[in-house]
């Protein structure tokens, strides 16, 4: 019994399974090559699962042309981008955890093969992040985020574009927010870091193409991002709560438009 129990502890640490999610809703124009990145790759102990949000373009015929590879496809109507990745966490079933966007793609071949190896060199790591290219305006720049604190969480995230979790992470803390539209992963993040305190392991590697634009970056919903971030970091940083009642109060009196 003890020796079936210690090659069962054995094979779970050669083997991790890796589960990619893309969530989308009219991606035709972009969506082929984030699937294209991650059928690309080396790692092949993977699950891939695609959430439509019941798309009107011909995204589900990019998709159904890729379907041998991917393991789950569901077209549905959600509520909005973090619904839909809460829906694809029901599905999972690998070790690992990654959300790829479907106008973003992987850096390389090798990315999911390094990841891995990460965490099997490291089992205390909940959390495993490193670099993005950062795409704007035709120009990229490399965004690291190599010296995560407490306070760097007061103004600043890591894009979730850089992070693997371990899906007994999300069994813990639950799923994403839907009351911040934005920035619910940012939430979730700072809920795993600074309230669960997890291990949190940076290595200086670029794990994707990450797009400006999209819902966070729209100038609509500029003030909402604002708002929203301030009242999460209220919930860990003394000054941003006093900044934050101080800023309804007057908002009360009709002493600040916004």
């Amino acid at each position: 019994m003890l020796a079936l129990l210690y090659w069962e502890c054995h094979i779970k640490a050669i083997y991790m399974k890796v589960s990619i999610v893309t969530v989308c809703k009219n991606s035709a124009f972009h969506i082929e090559k984030a699937i294209k990145s991650v059928l690309e790759q080396k790692y092949v102990d993977r699950q891939y699962i695609i959430i439509d949000g019941q798309s009107n373009d011909n995204t589900l015929e990019i998709i159904n042309k890729y379907n041998s590879g991917i393991d789950i496809i569901v077209s549905e109507p959600d509520t909005g981008i973090y619904n839909a990745m809460n829906k694809a966490l029901t599905f999972v079933n690998g070790e690992v955890v990654y959300f790829l966007n479907s106008d973003d793609c992987f850096f390389d071949e090798d990315v999911l093969s390094d990841v891995a190896e990460e965490f099997k060199k490291d089992r205390q790591a909940m959390i495993v992040h490193g670099n993005v290219v950062f795409n704007s305006g035709g120009k990229n720049k490399v965004i690291r985020s190599d010296k995560i604190s407490r306070r760097y969480f007061y103004k600043h995230t890591i894009c979730h574009q850089a992070l693997f979790v371990k899906k007994q992470l999300f069994d813990i803390i639950g799923g994403y927010d839907e009351g911040y539209p934005i920035h619910a992963d940012t939430d979730w993040l700072m809920k795993a870091f600074l309230k669960y305190r997890v291990k949190l392991k940076y290595i200086d590697r670029t794990m994707s193409y990450y797009s400006a634009g999209g819902f966070s970056g729209s100038e609509i919903f500029a003030e909402r991002y604002k708002y929203d971030r301030q009242e999460i970091s209220a919930k860990y940083f003394l000054e941003a709560k006093c900044k934050l009642i101080v800023k309804k109060i007057l908002k009360r009196f009709g002493l600040m438009d916004r």
